[in-house]
């Protein structure tokens, strides 16, 4: 298998595997070679058998299934998100619609560009969040998320992930403060490595890039910002806009 320059070969044999599914060459229905096969066939280690097989199963390529194998379930990949958002509640209820699972939690201070980008002060202490979200049918990873929250929310923070439900739902339950609006900001941008494989495409992919600051009724401030973080394919927003009369 000819590795490009500067690619991870995980995402290289990932890559084979997806043209071999694509072209009938494994059909849908038909299994995978196991890992140890796939290492003697491409000369990769385990490590790298395992984690291509790892981003065929989040992309909705395989299942991968006890005593059986990785079976494949699409020729190609699955599991993109389409959202219509024409108000806050709408936003909010496609948050609800997929699995949250926390990768980390760390307490950091906001430096100028930070602040800014948080609506904040500089100096502000706040707890970051990451986390992906999942299809809950497909179980294919569709987006990275970073949370972050003020210190006063840190009891929210144990619930994700362990908790059926959104930060906003947990954080209304905790404070009785239901969301008034949101800022919400869109651009192009590429994907940092650790993000990427958990998406598992290659680092420095294309993807969407979207800045959510929320704002709770009765408060000025802002009450937590989420930035999460779309590879290409896998997310569409539309959104229906009127001329005010």
């Amino acid at each position: 298998m000819g590795l490009r320059l500067g690619k991870p070969i995980y995402v290289e044999l990932t890559e084979t595997l997806q043209r071999q599914i694509a072209s009938g060459e494994y059909p849908v229905g038909s299994t995978l070679p196991p890992e140890m096969t796939l290492c003697e066939i491409h000369s990769v280690s385990r490590f790298t058998a395992r984690a291509a097989l790892a981003a065929l199963q989040r992309q909705g390529l395989v299942s991968r299934r006890p005593r059986i194998g990785s079976v494949v379930m699409a020729s190609n990949p699955q599991g993109s998100y389409s959202v219509q958002t024409n108000s806050a509640s709408d936003i909010l209820r496609f948050t609800s619609t997929s699995d949250l699972h926390l990768v980390s939690t760390e307490d950091v201070v906001a430096d100028t560009m930070l602040a800014r980008e948080l609506g904040g002060e500089v100096g502000e202490l706040w707890i970051k969040v990451s986390t992906f979200r999942d299809s809950p049918d497909t179980k294919v990873v569709a987006s990275w998320t970073d949370f972050y929250l003020r210190p006063e929310h840190r009891s929210v923070v144990p619930l994700i992930g362990n908790k059926r439900g959104s930060v906003w739902q947990f954080l209304s339950e905790l404070q009785q403060r239901p969301i008034d609006r949101i800022e919400q900001t869109v651009e192009a941008c590429k994907l940092p490595k650790e993000a990427a494989v958990v998406l598992g495409v290659a680092p420095k992919s294309p993807a969407l890039r979207a800045v959510y600051r929320l704002y709770a009724e009765g408060l000025s401030e802002v009450y937590y910002v989420a930035i999460s973080l779309y590879p290409e394919g896998r997310f569409k927003l539309s959104q229906t806009l009127r001329r005010e009369r």
